[in-house]
């Protein structure tokens, strides 16, 4: 015999779930443990959906072969089904949306999927196998999905929760039924109950979380006080609540969380219960009430996570100065790194903190060449690595301290700032809103969510692993590691970038080697600029060492020093690139997000992180646009004005040519040229290619021109390579004179050779073009054979009639692949000599085929004969 059954005390989830297995199981009695929630007792009583479920007492359990489990593998939670699990010849097949524990059973078949709902999970499969479903049962799924999910509202929910929920209404699935077991006022009863219950809770703080603990008595039974639970979580403001109702000699506990710091299944897990993290409950036998919350305190103090610590948000390494640098030494260095305070330190041990306000004024009054332990503030406070962030925020607000050091041992291994506190602070606030933190943050930037699940939906499964990986190995080291950059942005469009980046606070060349012994891989380390890169079969990625950097000189290559990650991020060009995703097990996944960058592609912008950035780095100006073209976003109104600016200045006269010309190249391959070319033109970059160059008319043709061949030749010929880039650079200089054309390319420091390559092939495109017309096959295949690929290509894209355009096409697709059959060899067996004769021969062969007088070897064997007769030999 074979069993579908669920968990006592079953909810519509579980419902659900037993009519969607019997789908698969047709043979097997859906069975209830025990007893069922009050609505799922309405519901049952109201309608015929589903199977026929029978009760414990209908059966007899010896013979049950094989037990089907859905929504439960907690043996407390299956009543009398556990007194099976010791059988060897039973077999158990699991379905559930819960974590698997320690002590769970465990079957010959588990799908366990992290969903919101177990009726999710058969829905799926429902769909996957074709299989029909009524209206009626349709409507029972959504039951246990919107129940299970908060009617798709609770943190929980995931993507395919709502696409399951979109099946079900396809369909037929009735929202009028679904809203009334769902949205239902409470009783007489269950009002006296959850009155009770409010009047009777007791507030804890653990960790600075705030719980609810609300107990209470009744004689008879009462089923659903999951529902009076979820009505009492949105009256109370506390991070959990935990209901304990204790009927005749058990009591029943409910559970629910909204923080990740408290996972209420693993609270209960302890009294044999079981859910997920957010949702929990169980049946307590043997204990009273006050023993019961005793015991739940108890564990609560054990598994809730203390709060953070000045390690957790402190920025570290610091930049520091000697004690006995010099006060103008001391203002250079907070100029050059973004500072306002450095700690100062005597042979590495800390000493004190000086100011960049004292130091200003010590400079004023003509101390600039005094050390700065003279100035420096000795009597700061300090705090420790685990300083708790209240101590620190109290410390700092009371004693208007801005600057906070981080001391272990003497040494100085971090600074907390102010922004540091407001973060901190900002982050609690959205943590212990009252409403959940799905319901809250729906469409706003959040600080420190999590994506650990949007990573695993979007990178290759070996990819995922690898970065949980180097999360371990960063951990192991006493690092911490972060993808960064470009692949967080994208993972926030929506996008997977598989050109990964990984930073490590700490020794990031070290880290690239352990890492590689941990996958057996080679690295290529980079000891000069901390940099290493890892090859594996699947990746090629970048590690480098949190870097700062500071300029000697407007238009300047950086100089670079160790830093923090916070630094790190900084030193980049727009907000949306300097975000960040920490890989340490114990923080997987968290966002760091420190200047706005979620904020600015939820509005489609591009925002410059500090008002020299362009003077610094004007390349970013470039940048700006090829962004802006890439992803069709705006430029924010500062940066427009600061690139202007730098315009204005002349501060690209100064800019190497060779990083213009990587701009340009990126630009002309990664965004619209076209509309590339017009940004440039509006910013009035293109007078610092060359002064004489404008946008006009034949331009934008071309470039059009460009587009649309280099589309249409990929498509037939995509395994040939092309310098796309250089087809548009031809273009945009192919108005100017050749001295000009020669200045510009010295202005970019074109190499050389690809220097030659485009001014010739400008020339030859012009020349090529006069010969093209009313050109036989011949003609074009001796016209276009000496140019190369590039040249051909702006060739066509230059030629404005059909006439030109199609004989390039021609020599492309058919002309460029003719030759002669016969060979030199060939020739030989044929009675000819070498010698100056066989190119005579195969020239003449080759034009023949170009003129379609002859198509085959055979062809060509006559042909040569007819045409270069062999001598007669001589009588003697």
């Amino acid at each position: 015999m074979d069993v579908i059954t669920t968990h006592l005390n079953a909810d519509f989830d579980a419902l659900a779930s037993m009519a969607a297995a019997k789908k698969f199981y047709p043979d097997a009695i859906p069975v209830f443990p025990g007893s069922q929630e009050k609505s799922v007792r309405d519901f049952l009583s109201s309608s015929h959906t589903g199977p026929d479920f029978k009760r414990l007492r209908d059966i007899d359990i010896a013979k049950i072969r094989r037990l089907i489990l859905v929504d439960v593998k907690t043996p407390e939670r299956i009543g009398r089904f556990s007194e099976l699990l010791g059988r060897k010849d039973l077999v158990i097949h699991i379905y559930d949306h819960h974590p698997f524990s320690p002590d769970d059973i465990r079957g010959q078949k588990e799908v366990i999927e992290t969903v919101g709902a177990t009726a999710t999970i058969f829905t799926e499969l429902l769909q996957k196998y074709r299989i029909r479903i009524s209206p009626a049962e349709a409507t029972l799924l959504m039951l246990g999905i919107y129940e299970e999910t908060g009617s798709l509202l609770f943190s929980t929910t995931t993507v395919r929760d709502i696409s399951a929920a979109a099946y079900l209404l396809t369909k037929g699935a009735n929202l009028n039924i679904v809203s009334g077991f769902i949205r239902r006022e409470p009783g007489p009863e269950e009002i006296d109950l959850l009155n009770e219950l409010l009047h009777s809770a007791r507030d804890y703080v653990i960790h600075d979380a705030r719980i609810k603990i609300a107990a209470a008595s009744r004689d008879a039974y009462i089923g659903d006080i999951a529902f009076l639970a979820h009505k009492m979580r949105d009256m109370v403001d506390a991070d959990a609540v935990f209901l304990l109702v204790m009927m005749g000699d058990r009591i029943q506990v409910i559970a629910r969380s909204h923080i990740p710091e408290i996972d209420v299944s693993a609270v209960l897990h302890a009294f044999g219960g079981g859910g997920h993290p957010r949702a929990s409950s169980a049946v307590v036998r043997d204990l009273s009430l006050e023993e019961t919350e005793n015991r739940i305190v108890s564990i609560l103090k054990q598994t809730i996570q203390p709060t953070k610590t000045a390690k957790d948000i402190m920025t570290s390494p610091v930049k520091c100065i000697q004690w006995n640098s010099t006060l103008k030494t001391a203002e250079k260095t907070m100029t050059q790194f973004g500072v306002n305070v450095l700690p100062v330190l005597r042979k590495n041990i800390y000493y004190g903190l000086i100011s960049r306000e004292a130091v200003e004024k010590a400079l004023f009054h003509g101390f600039g060449r005094s050390k700065v332990m003279e100035f420096c503030t000795t009597d700061a406070l300090t705090v420790s690595p685990s300083t708790s962030i209240k101590v620190i925020e109290s410390l700092m607000i009371e004693q208007n301290q801005r600057f906070m050091p981080v001391i272990e041992d003497n040494r100085i291994t971090g600074a907390i700032t102010r922004t540091d506190i407001l973060r901190s602070l900002y982050e609690s606030l959205l943590r212990k809103e009252r409403i959940s933190a799905h319901e809250k943050t729906a469409g706003k930037p959040s600080i420190g969510k999590n994506l650990s699940s949007v990573m695993k939906s979007r990178f290759p499964p070996e990819v995922f692993n690898l970065l949980r990986l180097a999360g371990e190995v960063a951990g192991e080291l006493g690092f911490s590691a972060y993808i960064v950059g470009g692949c967080v942005r994208d993972l926030l469009r929506g996008e997977a970038n598989l050109d990964i980046d990984i930073v490590i606070e700490g020794d990031g060349i070290a880290f690239a080697h352990a890492l590689g012994r941990r996958l057996n891989v080679k690295v290529k380390s980079h000891k000069r600029f901390g940099t290493a890169v890892v090859i594996t079969d699947f990746l090629k990625f970048d590690v480098a060492t949190a870097r700062t950097e500071y300029y000697e000189s407007p238009a300047a290559l950086p100089h670079v020093e160790m830093s923090s990650i916070k630094k790190d991020l900084y030193r980049r060009d727009f907000t949306i690139n300097t975000m960040a995703v920490k890989l340490n097990p114990d923080r997987f996944g968290q966002l760091i997000d420190f200047f706005g960058g979620q904020r600015d592609i939820k509005e489609k912008t591009i925002r410059i992180l500090h008002n020299l950035s362009f003077i610094e780095d004007p390349t970013r100006a470039f940048r700006a646009i090829r962004f802006s073209e890439r992803f069709g976003f705006k430029i924010s109104k500062h940066t427009v004005n600061l690139i202007k600016t730098a315009v204005r200045i002349n501060l690209f006269d100064r800019l190497a040519g060779t990083r213009m010309y990587d701009e340009l190249n990126l630009l002309f391959i990664e965004a619209e040229p076209l509309r590339v070319i017009r940004r440039l033109a509006e910013f009035d970059l293109l007078r610092f290619i060359h002064p004489r160059l404008k946008i006009t008319k034949t331009l934008e043709e071309t470039f059009e021109a460009i587009q649309e061949t280099f589309a249409w030749f990929k498509l037939l010929f995509f395994e040939e390579e092309i310098n796309k880039s250089h087809l548009f650079l031809m273009a945009l200089l192919n108005e100017l004179t050749p001295r000009e054309r020669t200045e510009a390319l010295q202005r970019l420091q074109v190499p050389q050779r690809a220097s030659r390559e485009i001014l010739d092939g400008i020339e030859d495109s012009q020349t090529a073009l006069a010969k093209l017309q009313n050109a036989s096959s011949k003609d074009i295949y001796y016209t276009l054979r000496p140019l190369n690929l590039q040249s051909i290509l702006f060739t066509m894209a230059r030629a404005r009639d059909k006439e030109r355009k199609k004989a390039i096409s021609l020599y492309l697709t058919i002309l460029r692949n003719i030759r002669p059959e016969l060979t030199g060899r060939d020739l030989q067996s044929m009675g000819y000599r070498p010698g100056p004769v066989f190119r005579e021969i195969l020239t003449a062969i080759l034009e023949a085929r170009l003129e379609r007088k002859i198509k085959t070897r055979e062809e060509e064997m006559d042909f040569v004969r007819k045409n270069f007769p062999l001598p007669q030999p001589v009588n003697p």
